[in-house]
């Protein structure tokens, strides 16, 4: 849970494209855990949008120390294969001051798609190097982080 005075951001506050984003995408920071509700199916334009609002947030944010995205993914995990390609891009590209030292993904077991496309999103996290873990449940995905962020040392 976040509180209302925690700053926030999402995908539908960026258009960068004609085309229309499936899905969307909203983040907030709570202390080292930057989490990230998506809610499916994504498309290109989505992925799009959302690295204008993922850096626009994080260059806002100015995020100091070791910290770990958590990205719970609502109703669908499906993405196009254009919208897969782009969101790796992303991630490979990000700049080392707005890179987690780690990632999570929790996909319940209603997630439609989850089971299809974790192995997709670990692949894409795998070959950018970023240690990377799907969780069913945030508290799984809680624990797993801070590990993450203890391995990684704090300020």
């Amino acid at each position: 849970m976040t509180s209302d005075t925690s700053p926030k951001s999402s995908t539908t506050q960026v258009k960068v494209t004609p085309f229309a984003p499936h899905g969307q995408v909203d983040m907030w920071m709570d202390g080292n855990l930057l989490h990230y509700e998506s809610t499916g199916p994504f498309n290109k334009e989505l992925a799009d949008c959302l690295a204008v609002a993922q850096s626009n947030f994080l260059q806002a944010l100015q995020p100091s120390g070791p910290w770990v995205s958590i990205c719970t993914v609502r109703k669908s995990a499906l993405a196009t294969p254009d919208g897969l390609q782009r969101y790796a891009e992303l991630i490979r590209q990000a700049p080392p001051q707005f890179t987690p030292v780690a990632t999570a993904y929790v996909i319940g077991p209603e997630v439609e798609g989850g089971q299809f496309m974790a192995p997709h999103f670990a692949k894409i996290f795998a070959d950018a190097g970023r240690p990377f873990q799907t969780f069913a449940t945030m508290a799984e995905a809680q624990s797993w982080a801070r590990a993450m962020i203890d391995k990684a040392g704090t300020p």
